[in-house]
């Protein structure tokens, strides 16, 4: 009876194990390439169209928006979808999402530089990677997150339940694991 409650627990562990290793397989591997490909040197910018044109005329604070889509429409380029406000890097406006942005940055009285900013599939790749998109990937990254430390416990569970031989192999290996890993990230922050 204890025997098979054992072995219908390791079933379930293993079953969990499986479903939840091919539902987030995808997030998996958009992690792994756009880690790899971020650790290469390549940023969300990659493949980016980036253009800019210079804006000159007298714009009122908090009319900013309204200036940006009329030059959008007049020179026949496209209008982001989310028109709300933020504040960028350099004191720069931006309106958009992560894939279209557009931003304006005032240069003197009155000239402004506006920018339009259409990244790639893999630049937005990165900046879910990076979790500066909409918060609904990041639910979906935080369960992916948490997956993982399941997946490592219920495959550690499995492995020392099921085979018992070359345990002791299981066990230096871990250990070498640790510790190389504890090693290498103390010498690469020194």
């Amino acid at each position: 009876m204890f025997f098979q409650k054992g072995q219908q627990m390791v079933k379930n562990f293993r079953n969990i194990h499986i479903y939840l290793s091919l539902f987030f397989l995808p997030v998996a591997l958009m992690y792994a390439l756009t880690g790899i490909v971020y650790i290469c040197g390549f940023n969300q910018d990659v493949g980016a169209t980036k253009q800019t044109y210079i804006l000159t005329q007298n714009i009122e604070k908090g009319k900013e928006v309204e200036a940006i889509t009329e030059f959008l429409k007049n020179n026949n380029l496209a209008i982001p979808s989310n028109l709300t406000p933020k504040k960028g890097r350099n004191g720069t406006l931006e309106i958009g999402g992560v894939h279209y942005s557009v931003s304006l940055m005032q240069t003197s009285d009155s000239t402004y530089n506006l920018t339009t900013l259409k990244r790639s599939i893999l630049g937005d790749m990165i900046m879910l990677h990076k979790a500066k998109a909409m918060w609904y990937f990041n639910v979906l990254a935080i369960g992916f997150g948490l997956t993982l430390v399941l997946l490592y416990v219920s495959g550690l569970m499995i492995t020392l339940f099921n085979i018992k031989k070359n345990r002791k192999s299981q066990y230096v290996t871990l250990i070498l694991g640790f510790a190389i890993t504890l090693v290498i990230g103390i010498l690469s922050v020194a």
